[in-house]
């Protein structure tokens, strides 16, 4: 049996095993609710109101419409058993050991961000209608910089070239973080810089997000990797914490930093389709920046603040600061974003904000849009003012439930005037949003109820840069080989189609 077929069976096993464990928390929860119906009903119409009094809880407390229509329908359906359910896997989960450990990390590390008002004062003289951008941020604690370069990729192959031109030449630490890491071709090239690294004595640490992983990573990377003197963790194991459902929440994060002085991110995995080593779904169309200065500080501080979430283990994060200065136009902002701080989410704040400030144009590249009415409707208002609203998805999707449900809310986005385009040669897994040509996020951020709530993420915004000239020209050569969708073509749907797509749409938030 080969490698990776054993690779994927050890995968696939652990995975029938977490579900299974799911299953049986099902089961166990519809023998209690029966055992209260049928031998204590005063118990179970306590618990009866007690649901009632979850559902006024809910319309009242919970800051998102998607999420709050899933548990309504759930409890109102089955009062006791849905409940029980919510107080399990929802109601519970935030309040679990590993959340308060994780939101204690975070704020450790946050500590390191220190913001300098006068780089804000220079960025309000110069783009004053960004001003509220760059505040919102740094109210949220994340620091506003300038003397940075930039380099825009893209393409995967792009990025990967440069990062292992760059891993040559690392001489302090070298960490990198992913949410998918696979054996392959492309992880055989950085597998063998990063075990030569660790041997001339360069610090190497990798994070990989455990689900992501599972069925791609070799069985015993971590404990190769260690004996290779590379400190490696995988973020989250779906075995943990099963009984409150935080499988759920996953590290999409992708950085790399180099010495604390040139950082990476965006779209990427370490994987070969996301450098068209292989036509997984036709040609891979995926994005990322390389970040070469002051700005880099905070990939590295995130970076850390997930390994401390992950390891249990202070760090001392002033010996990764940047050791080089360099100069450069415009301003950065890198930022992340969690589950923990659930309702409160800067990525699809950004988002928003973006889209509602637009005056001329706005240019979106998401593999996913699954978005919520409040979402759509900042995206229809802004294209009924006469603002250019485009948006790319893939045309070859890899979830084929999750593309109905992207494909559903083609619509009413159409009708309002904004403009839906599908990329045709192959999968759009890059994540950019621009606008009017002097700002931009791009990063990990997929729109969908996943990124903007139950994953761990992270992006930049950039504004005034002479990058983002590339990154506009690249995004109108992708409407160019892109397939524009009409509104009569879409209301041609068959009627399975459309059902579908009303259970689907349902569920968003679980998708």
């Amino acid at each position: 049996m080969s490698k990776k077929n054993e690779r994927t069976i050890a995968g696939l096993i652990r995975l029938i095993f977490v579900g299974l464990v799911i299953l049986a928390q099902v089961f166990l929860v519809a023998l209690v609710v029966r055992h209260l119906k049928h031998n204590t009903v005063y118990l179970y119409l306590f618990l009866e109101v007690l649901s009632l009094l979850a559902i006024v809880w809910l319309l009242d407390n919970n800051g998102n419409s998607s999420y709050t229509l899933v548990w309504l329908v759930v409890i109102l359906l089955l009062p006791v058993f849905g409940f029980l359910l919510y107080l399990l896997w929802s109601w519970a989960a935030p309040r679990t050991r590993k959340s308060r450990w994780t939101q204690q990390a975070l704020r450790r590390g946050a500590q390191f961000l220190k913001h300098d008002p006068a780089v804000y004062t220079e960025l309000e003289k110069a783009h004053p209608w960004r001003k509220r951008m760059a505040g919102f941020l740094i109210r949220e604690g994340f620091p506003l910089y300038k003397n940075t370069r930039c380099q825009y990729f893209p393409l995967g192959e792009l990025q990967f070239t440069q990062m292992l031109r760059d891993l040559e030449k690392a001489e302090r630490f070298i960490f990198m973080e992913y949410y998918i890491l696979a054996q392959g071709q492309l992880w055989d090239r950085i597998h063998e810089v990063l075990r030569r690294k660790a041997r001339e004595g360069v610090e190497v640490r990798i994070l990989f997000d455990d689900l992501g992983s599972i069925i791609t990573a070799p069985n015993n990377l971590i404990e190769q990797l260690r004996s290779e003197q590379i400190q490696a963790l995988a973020f989250n194991p779906v075995h943990r914490y099963v009984s409150r459902l935080y499988i759920n929440y996953r590290n999409h994060q992708k950085i790399v930093v180099i010495d604390g002085n040139i950082g990476y991110t965006g779209g990427t995995n370490l994987a070969d389709e996301y450098a068209n080593l292989y036509p997984k779904y036709g040609h891979w169309k995926d994005t990322a920046i390389r970040l070469e200065g002051e700005a880099v500080w905070s990939l590295t501080v995130t970076f850390l603040q997930m390994w401390e979430v992950e390891s249990h283990e202070d760090d001392d994060y002033s010996k990764y600061r940047p050791t080089v200065s360099v100069t450069g136009d415009g301003f950065y902002q890198p930022f992340s974003d969690s589950p923990v701080n659930n309702p409160n989410n800067p990525a699809e704040t950004m988002y928003r904000q973006l889209i509602a400030n637009a005056k001329e144009y706005v240019y979106i590249t998401t593999p996913y849009l699954i978005i919520d009415d409040s979402m759509a409707e900042t995206l229809c208002t802004a294209a009924k003012s006469g603002v250019d609203v485009r948006i790319i998805t893939p045309k070859i999707t890899d979830h084929w439930y999750v593309h109905i449900v992207t494909r559903s809310n083609y619509g009413r986005l159409l009708k309002a005037g904004v403009r839906v385009y599908e990329y045709s040669p192959g999968y759009i897994h890059a994540k950019t949003i621009i606008s009017d040509d002097d700002h931009a996020v791009t990063g990990t951020i997929n729109m969908d109820y996943r990124s903007f709530n139950l994953q761990f993420e992270n992006g930049v915004w950039i504004c005034g840069v002479p990058v983002l000239k590339e990154i506009k020209e690249d995004i109108l050569a992708t409407f160019a080989v892109s397939e524009e969708i009409a509104l009569a073509s879409w209301q041609r749907r068959s009627w399975l189609v459309k059902s579908l797509e009303g259970v689907f749409r349902l569920f968003a938030p679980l998708l």
